[in-house]
């Protein structure tokens, strides 16, 4: 059953604002080398990204077989996607009728970020 993963947003200075949130909200952040800047609350994340990354989205992650499901039920109504490979994830990216950027992600292994 699909689930709010992350919410993401890009920042000049992801670091300082994982920071902020790890103050204010007691978020654990998590850096990985090539990825964005996590700061988990509760079973939910924050993704900061540098300018420029892949703009400010929400995230809800998904099993393998809802994304094929999703990416059917996208074409069938002529709905544009764009699939992005992660590494530690694959991510399903479009948009709704108000223009706002979704994600359904799957993770590769299964294993939950939240853990690391």
């Amino acid at each position: 059953m699909p689930r709010l993963d992350h919410a993401a947003f890009e920042t000049a200075d992801p670091d300082s604002t994982a920071a902020f949130y790890e103050r204010i909200l007691g978020a654990r952040v998590v850096k990985a080398e090539g990825h964005p800047v996590m700061a988990y609350v509760g079973n939910t994340g924050f993704a900061f990204h540098e300018l420029g990354g892949p703009g400010d989205h929400v995230g809800v992650r998904v099993s393998e077989e809802e994304r094929t499901e999703l990416k059917n039920r996208l074409e069938q109504a002529g709905i544009e996607f764009e699939e992005r490979d992660h590494e530690i994830a694959v991510g399903l990216f479009f948009r709704d009728p108000d223009g706002r950027l979704l994600e359904a992600i799957t993770y590769s292994s299964g294993a939950d970020p939240r853990n690391t």
